[in-house]
């Protein structure tokens, strides 16, 4: 696997100096790295011209984030904070959440995953409450992603299904480290549906009514 430490405008070839107006790359897996956003691809090329990259068979991990994609391209290379959009099978996972998504703009920050907003048809996020041994499965047209804030907000024909219990809304923000769900106050919402799972029947005789 080899390391490329910084995108350069040209490459070393012998003893001399090759400038490239495109850099491309092909192999089995590259790793690369821009401004402290270390990744790797399984094909790479960039432009020196107008600073773009692209990045095919996307892989990215920080401390917290597990980022993949089919294709991922960006313009902000040079910058202390990039900015990537990423397409064909986005799947972000963090904590105990997953998120898949058609595609998403994200934002890094010394070399973090900080922000992103995320499309599909629909987005899919889903989690696992561990101490109550719940699922969280939320669908929407698109999910902002704050990893600062520790929440992942749902919007557009939003639904919620927390166990046995499913919201629906246009708006729904989701604390992945709380737990917890709120409406997120959308201007545009027509209101909020709740569908609350039936009690249990109950299998004893003696619970169940006699016909007289």
């Amino acid at each position: 696997m080899t390391r490329m430490s910084e995108m350069s405008r040209s490459i070393s070839c012998g003893s001399g100096i090759l400038a490239l107006g495109l850099l491309a790359l092909n192999a089995e897996s590259q790793e690369a790295t821009i401004n402290g956003l270390e990744y790797s691809c399984t094909g790479f090329s960039g432009n020196a011209r107008s600073n773009e990259t692209v990045c095919v068979g996307f892989r990215f991990s920080d401390e917290m984030n597990e980022l993949s994609a089919g294709r991922a391209t960006t313009s902000q290379g040079d910058t202390e904070g990039s900015q990537w959009r990423l397409t064909d099978g986005v799947q972000l996972s963090f904590d105990t959440t997953e998120i898949q998504a058609n595609e998403a703009t994200l934002t890094f920050e010394a070399g973090e995953l900080v922000f992103g907003e995320l499309s599909g048809d629909p987005v899919v996020m889903s989690d696992y409450i561990e101490e109550r041994e719940t699922p969280v499965r939320g669908t929407a047209q698109s999910v902002s992603y704050d990893n600062r804030n520790g929440t992942v907000r749902l919007i557009g024909e939003a639904t919620l299904v927390v166990g046995e219990n499913e919201v629906m809304g246009c708006d729904w923000i989701y604390n992945f480290v709380e737990k917890n769900y709120s409406g997120g106050g959308s201007d545009d919402c027509s209101g909020v549906l709740f569908r609350l799972a039936p009690p249990e029947e109950s299998s004893d005789p003696q619970d169940q009514d006699q016909s007289p």
